[in-house]
This record gives C-alpha cells, sequence and structure tokens, in this order.
C-alpha cells in the first residue's frame, strides 16, 4: 500500500498552441500513514516544447517538497513553459517521487505520468 499519494493539477488545465505559455503544476503529497513521517522529493521529466525554464530547454529538474507528517498533506508548485512552436496535442510530464523514511532510505519510489493538453 502506497505510504504518500501524489495528485496532480495544472492551472490553466490547457495550453495555447503556437504561442508561449505558463501554466503552474500543483503537487499535492498526502501521507496515509498515521505513525510515521517521510520526506519526499520528485523527479520531474518533459520533452520539448515543454520546458521548466522559461527562457531555455530545459527538460529534467528535481524540487524538494519536504517532511509529509502522519495524517497530513503538503503542497509544492512548479512552473512549466512552452516554446512558441507547440501544436496541438497532448503533452506527457513524468513524475518520479521518492519516498525515505527516518532511516533516510527510499521507502518508496512512485512513477506517474500526467498529460497536458494544448489547444488550437
Amino acid at each position: 500500500m502506497a505510504k504518500v499519494q501524489v495528485a496532480v493539477k495544472f492551472d490553466p488545465q490547457t495550453l495555447k498552441a503556437y504561442s508561449r505559455n505558463e501554466a503552474t503544476m500543483h503537487l499535492v503529497f498526502e501521507s496515509v500513514d498515521s505513525l510515521k513521517q517521510y520526506w519526499c522529493e520528485c523527479e520531474i521529466a518533459m520533452k520539448s516544447p515543454l520546458s521548466l525554464a522559461g527562457d531555455r530547454e530545459l527538460d529534467a529538474g528535481r524540487t524538494r517538497v519536504g517532511i509529509v507528517r502522519p495524517n497530513e498533506s503538503k503542497s509544492k508548485q512548479v512552473k512549466i513553459y512552452t516554446r512558441p512552436i507547440n501544436f496541438p496535442d497532448s503533452y506527457k510530464v513524468n513524475i518520479t517521487t521518492y519516498v525515505y523514511d527516518d532511516d533516510g532510505t527510499i521507502a518508496e519510489r512512485l512513477e506517474q505520468t500526467e498529460n497536458i493538453v494544448c489547444e488550437g
């Protein structure tokens, strides 16, 4: 059973084609363990025309979330940018979450793929 659940939401939910865009990816980490606390961090990967930097192509990055206490949640925001060469399509964002326990060992590794839609 998962010790931490990760929910992802994009704001705005869709991007505009053929123009520069900026969106915020909201990550919500919720502990379902009533006894332990966990340290969480994420690796985020995407392909062009999506980028983690507004001025250049950056297709991978890492964000530290911090300590998620028992039965609590913590959120983190990550900016996503597009180049002006984006076409109407559904673009994948790969998120790998590492959940560390009190010993500093990986208690769980969660992989998920989210899609953000680009409309013309």
